[in-house]
C-alpha cells in the first residue's frame, strides 16, 4: 500500500469518526429536548383533571375528516378505540387529550372516545419515551461521577 492510499484511508476514517460524533451529539440534543417536552406535558396534565395522557398505539384509518386509532391511557393501561376529528396524530405519539365517550357506529362499540379538533391539548412525537430513558441514564451517570 502506497503513501497516497494510506493518507486516503486515514482521511476517510477521520470523516467517518466525525460523522458518527456529530450524529451522537444531535441525538443527545434531541433526547434533552424531548425529555423537557415530556416533563412539560406531564406538568400540564397534572393541572388539567379533565384531560388525560394516552399513547396512540395503532392508527388504523386516516379519513378526510379525522383519524381512527387505538389509544392506551397511560394512567390505567386501558385500550380504547378513538376518533380524532380533524387531527392526524402519529402512531407512537403521546397525546394530552380531552373528549367524550360515545357510540361508535363503525364498530358498534359503545365506548369510543371522541376527540374534537381543539381537544388535543399537547403531544410529543413517537420515540419520546426512549429518548427520555436515554437522557435519564445519562443524567444518572453524571450524578454518579
Amino acid at each position: 500500500m502506497g503513501l497516497g492510499s494510506i493518507v486516503l484511508v486515514l482521511a476517510l476514517l477521520a470523516i467517518a469518526v466525525l460523522a458518527a460524533r456529530s450524529r451522537i451529539r444531535r441525538r443527545r440534543r434531541r433526547d434533552l429536548v424531548l425529555s423537557h417536552r415530556w416533563t412539560r406535558i406531564q406538568s400540564k396534565a397534572r393541572t388539567m383533571p379533565d384531560a388525560g395522557l394516552a399513547r396512540v398505539v395503532n392508527v388504523y384509518q386516516r379519513a378526510r375528516r379525522g383519524t381512527k386509532a387505538k389509544i392506551v391511557w397511560l394512567t390505567t393501561g386501558r385500550k380504547q378505540d378513538t376518533w380524532f376529528a380533524g387531527n392526524r396524530p402519529r402512531q407512537g405519539s403521546i397525546v394530552l387529550i380531552r373528549g367524550n365517550t360515545g357510540w361508535g357506529p363503525h364498530n358498534r362499540d359503545p365506548n369510543v372516545f371522541y376527540v374534537a379538533p381543539n381537544q388535543i391539548l399537547s403531544q410529543v412525537p413517537p420515540g419520546t419515551m426512549k429518548a427520555v430513558r436515554r437522557q435519564q441514564r445519562r443524567d444518572a451517570r453524571r450524578v454518579g461521577h
